[in-house]
């Protein structure tokens, strides 16, 4: 190729979801094409119509394979210019979008030199290998990657029985069939042919498997893996990760139906032997309810500085050790009557002493002696206790108010390294004086549109199809930012303005289902919240129908959650109200499930058709077996009662691959997609019915 020769290219955006009909093409892709904007939109031409017919089968099926596996593609075909002329061209693109696939369009002649988009994914899987890598430090899971023209695997670990070369290498790999040795002869045949078919295309998939690679004995494995392929198609490159799920396969062959075991792991924190949030309010609030007089009790917040200091250069195992040392620092003082983990490094603790100041005392020396012991352990981390205390007056029972007093003090000296303890004081009335400006802007905002309905999709976590949607709200600023639920709903519950936003956020589902069915959309079920105070309310179940009727909706695409905070007052009165929603065709869920009131014999008589699992119970899945045990635990206890399961807060591929593994299947959360303004979420899932085109 000449070295002046002119670079040849330009952009084509098509459609896919609509027949590949293209949007937009650029000036460069005319400067040699001939076709213009007002041609390729008068003409409604299609992507696959600027390719030579003997090759526009070949083009439509490139295309939709790639994205049917949402990857980059490259193709090379003859393309009819319009002037009736041919060019060979290469065309690349991504697949993250189908509804406008940006795709570049180059002479073939210049490729060679020239092809930026070609560099640009070489980067992306560069990248990919260093993320791989940076996962693989902080996970005990085995991270490989495998070089198919060379037969060579390497591992992020090294495992001694395959005699790996250097850089824990092994050569020959699939030409020697070196794994053969070490797995279960039931397995051997499926695996090699996964291989095969990892190897034959770019494609992703996973595999299960026995194997005695990395134990004594056969366990059971998962690989997951993806294999890349250069710009002829051939496969190059297979990354994967080999997980050890002997404990899952032998849980979910378990039906463990101890109720009793199961209200143990409701109640308490597996790691440190301390209650969770849960079980702490519960018997906190019992002994405070009846509290010895001539003591001074106190509620004492504390989290550890610089923790993720230690996960990151020692390991969750280390972690995890400073956790119990600090849980049994806590349950040794002088003062303590019990204790909670909140979740990570947060606790709570209930502590009681004939003074204020032998209290003060007690937490400073607890502090010091904790932080002493882990300099010497962590020389060059800075790991302190940063704390708050509040001390509860003797009529005051009320304990999450306590709690969140005790952590305003926690965060006033959070980044001080002289005070070892925060007091509550009168000057954090400055949070009340917020709370009071929230209630008096509600009504304006209601008014004015500034409060706003999105809408968080929900997927089925195999099929990864959208299944419906929860409605959240959205309190936008003048700036355009908005406020978070959790600026604004604590503060409507606490003052009893929560029955007027969540009304509104009713009325906008309602609105919304009514706008999807008169334009003919697909109908998707949507949830919505509703808070404890609107349980008392003696007219709350005629609103919700008198509402609904009046918009005249299918009340079968309707979700009411019901906080799981309601179950602390009278539940005869709370399961009538939910007998006659779903009498009226209404489903009705619990929402954030375990973390609330709820005891297991009232779970098992709710008549409820969801329960919505907390995403703090699955935080920690991916790494600790007894997390995974509680999950399988409590989902099994609540199978046994006929209840629909879906979780919240599914955040990685990982944790979405061991509830399916579970049997699982139906979560939102930030893996999917987060919550999102309704144009946005119609833009993106909404589709005219076939019954009704």
């Amino acid at each position: 190729m000449e070295d002046n020769y002119k670079l040849k290219a330009g952009v084509c955006i098509f459609d896919l979801t609509n027949g590949g009909k293209i949007i937009s093409v650029d000036n460069d892709l005319f400067g040699f094409t001939g076709y213009s904007q007002d041609y390729v939109k008068e003409n409604e031409l299609t992507v696959y119509s600027l390719f030579d017919k003997a090759f526009r089968e070949s083009t439509e099926t490139a295309l939709n394979d790639a994205a049917k596996e949402r990857r980059s593609f490259c193709i090379r075909q003859p393309m009819n210019c319009r002037d009736g002329s041919s060019l060979f061209v290469h065309c690349c693109g991504n697949m993250h979008d189908l509804s406008r696939v940006e795709m570049i369009i180059s002479d073939c002649k210049c490729h060679e030199s020239l092809d930026g988009a070609e560099k640009k994914l070489m980067r992306q899987i560069t990248e990919q290998k260093e993320k791989l890598h940076m996962i693989a430090d902080n996970t005990d899971d085995v991270y490989y990657q495998y070089d198919v023209k060379h037969d060579l695997m390497q591992l992020t670990v090294s495992i001694t029985r395959f005699r790996l070369d250097y850089d824990n290498c092994l050569e020959n790999f699939l030409g020697s069939r070196a794994a053969e040795e070490f797995l279960h002869p039931d397995d051997a045949q499926a695996y090699f042919d996964e291989w095969e078919k990892a190897l034959k295309k770019p494609t992703k998939g996973t595999m299960e498997f026995r194997t005695k690679a990395y134990d004594d004995e056969y366990c059971w494995y998962s690989d997951a893996y993806i294999s890349f392929a250069d710009e002829s198609g051939e496969v190059t490159e297979v990354f994967g990760r080999l997980a050890n799920i002997q404990k899952l396969k032998t849980l979910t062959s378990q039906a463990d139906s101890d109720s009793e075991y199961i209200k143990y792991l409701l109640q308490s924190d597996q790691l440190t032997g301390l209650y969770n949030r849960k079980g702490f309010t519960q018997q906190a609030g019992s002994l405070l309810s009846r509290r010895e007089k001539g003591y001074v009790y106190a509620l004492v917040y504390s989290d550890i500085n610089d923790f993720s200091y230690v996960n990151e250069n020692f390991g969750y195992e280390t972690g995890n050790t400073m956790l119990r040392d600090f849980a049994e620092c806590l349950r040794t003082g002088e003062t303590f009557v019990m204790g909670c983990r909140i979740y990570s490094d947060f606790f709570i603790t209930l502590c009681r002493a004939k003074t204020r100041a032998e209290l003060i005392k007690s937490v400073e020396t607890e502090n010091t002696d904790f932080t002493a012991l882990q300099k010497l352990k962590f020389p060059s981390g800075d790991i302190r206790i940063s704390c708050g205390m509040y001390i509860l007056p003797e009529d005051e029972v009320e304990l999450n108010t306590a709690i969140d007093n005790a952590n305003l003090a926690r965060k006033s000296v959070k980044h001080s390294s002289s005070i070892l303890c925060g007091i509550y004081s009168q000057r954090m009335r400055m949070q009340k004086l917020y709370e009071q400006s929230i209630c008096n802007e509600l009504h304006a905002a209601l008014d004015s549109g500034q409060i706003e309905m999105f809408l968080q999709p929900k997927f089925h976590l195999e099929k990864r199809v959208i299944i419906g949607a929860e409605a959240l709200a959205r309190w936008r600023n003048p700036n355009g930012t908005y406020k978070m639920p959790f600026e604004f709903i604590p503060v409507l519950e606490k003052v009893g303005y929560i029955d007027e936003l969540d009304f509104f956020i009713y009325e906008e589902v309602l609105r919304t289902l009514d706008k999807w069915k008169r334009d003919n959309k697909e109908l998707l079920p949507i949830s919505v919240n509703f808070s404890q105070h609107h349980i008392t309310q003696p007219k709350f179940v005629e609103n919700i129908i008198e509402t609904a009727n009046r918009f005249k909706v299918d009340k079968g695409f309707v979700e009411l959650e019901i906080t799981e905070s309601c179950f602390s007052g009278d539940t005869q009165a709370l399961f009538s109200v939910m007998d006659r929603l779903r009498n009226e065709g209404f489903k009705v869920s619990i929402d954030d499930f375990g973390i609330g009131y709820s005891t297991l014999s009232v779970l098992m008589n709710a008549p409820v058709d969801i329960v919505k699992i907390d995403k703090s119970f699955i935080d920690n899945i991916e790494r600790n077996k007894n997390d995974r045990d509680f999950v399988a635990n409590m989902c099994n206890l609540i199978d046994t009662a006929n209840k629909d399961i879906i979780f919240e807060g599914v955040e990685t591929d990982a944790q979405a691959a061991i509830l399916c593994q579970s049997g699982y299947t139906k979560a939102q959360g930030w893996l999917f997609d987060k919550a999102m303004p309704l144009s946005d979420f119609e833009s993106k899932y909404m589709y005219i019915s076939d019954e009704n085109k």
